[in-house]
């Protein structure tokens, strides 16, 4: 083969498996889950709100961890505590956590705690590494 097919075709291939391995990489660190018994993501269905927040002050691995809540339908309703400061008596009254596990504003690693009459009945998981359009 020529040289200059043997670079033609490796100016063509390497773009081809880079973008290819970088889509693989994305598609393989997703998560997008829920978890409605048992425990997941170092919390508990049917544990309480205080509970709740002790293990959020226990996510060793995220140390950046914030507790984020929406409480109504506007874009400033919402407020971002430091779960280390926190009392639960902040949060009590909302029944939807989202734990920014990367901490405050970063919503691409989360993890959403719902609960019902004071115990947590939901745990969701979201990661992504890119932004849809």
């Amino acid at each position: 083969m020529r040289l200059w097919k043997k670079t033609l075709a490796v100016a063509v291939l390497v773009p081809i498996l880079v973008v290819s391995g970088y889509v693989i990489y994305l598609w393989a660190t997703y998560i997008d889950e829920a978890t409605v018994t048992g425990s997941a993501h170092g919390f508990t269905i049917g544990t309480s709100k205080r509970e709740a927040l002790d293990s959020v002050r226990r996510l060793g691995n995220y140390p950046h961890a914030v507790v984020y809540v929406s409480y109504g339908p506007r874009a400033g309703d919402h407020f971002t505590v430091d779960p280390a400061s926190a009392h639960v008596e902040q949060l009590q009254e909302h029944e939807i956590w989202k734990v920014l596990l990367e901490g405050k504003g970063k919503f691409f690693n989360s993890v959403r705690l719902t609960f019902r009459d004071g115990e947590l009945v939901e745990i969701y998981r979201h990661r992504q590494h890119f932004e849809l359009p």
